[in-house]
């Protein structure tokens, strides 16, 4: 029983400071909204508040990720005074009614003197673009306010169009985004233009669109202007999922043999369900060294994860192969702070240990055994921190144990 209170103790602390600040980062203003007012004024600085809710994963990492960064605090220390507001307690339900918080998080930067809104953004951002909204957010001609009006307006000079563009993409509304950039080039934009080159690159995504072709029919060209390994990127994220017919109607570029080989896989497995191809392709596809291993896990895990919704549907030969790759993936994966390859590994073996009490058979050969690609056991380490040399030369002389 002691064990037990403590550990719901120390749970109890973790989670009262999940959304939390730290020593380093942001620190953030712990007075009433009255007083936020005073002191911002007092200060001649604006008001940033992170409206957030307790059940919110993007705000949980933005809490745990980019706010605690000494270079996030630092910036919004000096520009701001910071307020972090749960929207569903009582006092912050009103102020995410007044400034009409409609998801989380929601970043939003207040004017003391009158209350409104200058800047608006939301969702899981890297410190880099923190950093950026909130330097948007002090730039009169850059804020969500300005961008909003002047486009109501009528302007459409291809310099504000760029910002308008940026500002959509920032906040996640993709119609907006492909119609603004659609403006861009109906105004005279060419896509060889390097401003509206990285237009594109940064804040077009998928192929359901003019460019991407215009890219692949022009490809000499784009190569000779942005370099090979820019071009051929931007090709490849873009045609990730698209289908095999339209792949087929592009130009050679790197990524375009490894996206059709992996598109092939997804075909077996979601359309044709011929999880026995699909195992062939998918061990081939583990076991090929002139690929990227990392490239590689970034797609499989998609493919193979399992849902605790459908697993008593797939047949034995799949979801055991599933259990397999995401081991290896729980393995090898390079992102070992990412929570959800390890949370996929641990459910898929609570759902086989199910099936196999359900159905009487046998622990699987392969998880008795050390695997048969990648790492042989299952560390937290990071990938580039190496073994110390007498462990590593005491693993040899290990036998392959259960994980």
């Amino acid at each position: 029983m002691k064990i037990k209170i403590v550990s719901v103790l120390v749970l109890f602390l973790l989670c009262s400071n999940a959304f939390g600040e730290t020593t380093e980062g942001i620190k953030f203003f712990h007075g009433s909204w009255e007083e936020a007012k005073t002191k911002a004024k007092e200060e001649n600085k604006i008001i940033f508040i992170d409206f957030y809710t307790q059940w919110c994963g993007p705000c949980f990492n933005m809490a745990k990720k980019v706010f605690i960064l000494p270079e996030v605090g630092s910036f919004y220390n000096d520009k701001f005074i910071c307020l972090k507001i749960d929207a569903e307690s009582n006092d912050g339900a009103v102020l995410a009614k007044q400034y009409v918080v409609q998801s989380y998080p929601t970043y939003a930067f207040i004017n003391p003197e009158n209350e409104k809104l200058v800047h608006r953004s939301g969702g899981r951002k890297s410190a880099e673009d923190f950093i950026a909204l909130g330097k948007a957010a002090l730039n009169p001609q850059m804020t969500s306010e300005y961008i909003l009006s002047e486009y109501n307006n009528g302007n459409r000079s291809e310099e504000f169009m760029i910002a308008y563009v940026r500002y959509m993409a920032s906040i996640y509304k993709r119609d907006a985004v492909i119609s603004g950039f659609d403006e861009v080039v109906k105004n005279g934009g060419k896509l060889t233009d390097p401003k509206i080159w990285e237009l594109y690159r940064d804040c077009i995504s998928g192929y359901d669109n003019p460019y991407l072709k215009e890219v692949s029919d022009h490809y000499t060209q784009f190569v000779d202007l942005f370099g090979k390994k820019v071009v051929d990127n931007k090709l490849a994220k873009e045609t990730t999922y698209c289908s095999a017919d339209f792949m087929a109607q592009l130009c050679d570029f790197e990524g375009k043999a490894f996206n059709m080989r992996l598109k092939k896989i997804s075909d077996q497995i979601y359309y044709e369900k011929d999880y026995s191809k699909a195992i062939v392709s998918l061990d081939a596809l583990i076991a090929d060294r002139t690929l990227d291993k990392q490239k590689v896990i970034d797609r499989l895990k998609f493919m193979v994860r399992l849902n605790r919704r459908y697993g008593s549907d797939y047949p034995d030969e799949w979801f055991y192969k599933c259990v397999e790759y995401l081991r290896y993936i729980a393995y090898n994966d390079v992102k070992r702070d990412d929570v959800r390859i390890h949370f996929d590994y641990a459910l898929a073996l609570e759902m086989m240990a199910e099936r196999v009490a359900k159905t009487g058979k046998e622990i699987p050969e392969f998880l008795k055994t050390a695997p048969k690609y990648g790492k042989e056991e299952y560390s937290s380490r990071p990938a580039e921190l190496k073994m110390k040399p007498k462990y590593q030369k005491n693993k040899k002389n290990k036998s392959a144990r259960f994980n």
